[in-house]
């Protein structure tokens, strides 16, 4: 009976370990495609969501429509938002994209140039300028 009480004394730590180990492991996994899946946006210069119609009271005239193909936002759809803050349906973006690398309305730049791919070296350009 001894016998028993002591390696269930042992073995029950030693699942709490690991169970911790592994718990641990999965959140720094999730943490890391969290980290890629941002990254990847920030480097694209655009943010992408899906649309949700807002209260008819607090539209602006024309900000629910795209203003390269001129048809309106439904509710579900794929926009990207340029960091000027601009929104057009993701499609017209991404080709718009294809051919030149600025905003289609304000002609501020989109994507980040090869050198601001991390957030060390941004900040350092930042701080220098």
């Amino acid at each position: 009976m001894e016998h028993h009480s002591v390696s269930f004394k042992v073995s029950l730590p030693l699942l709490a370990v690991g169970g911790f180990t592994l718990l641990l492991s999965i959140c720094f996994c999730f943490y890391l495609w969290r980290l890629r899946r941002n990254g990847a946006q920030e480097n694209l210069g655009y943010k992408e969501s899906t649309y949700k119609l807002k209260n008819k009271g607090t539209q602006n005239e024309g900000s629910n429509s795209c203003p390269v193909c001129l048809e309106e936002f439904s509710k579900g759809e794929k926009i990207a938002a340029c960091n000027c803050q601009h929104v057009f349906h993701s499609k017209c973006l991404i080709q718009w994209l294809q051919c030149r690398n600025n905003c289609p309305l304000c002609k501020a730049p989109v994507s980040r140039s090869a050198r601001e791919t991390t957030g060390l070296i941004r900040g350092a350009s930042n701080s220098s300028v």
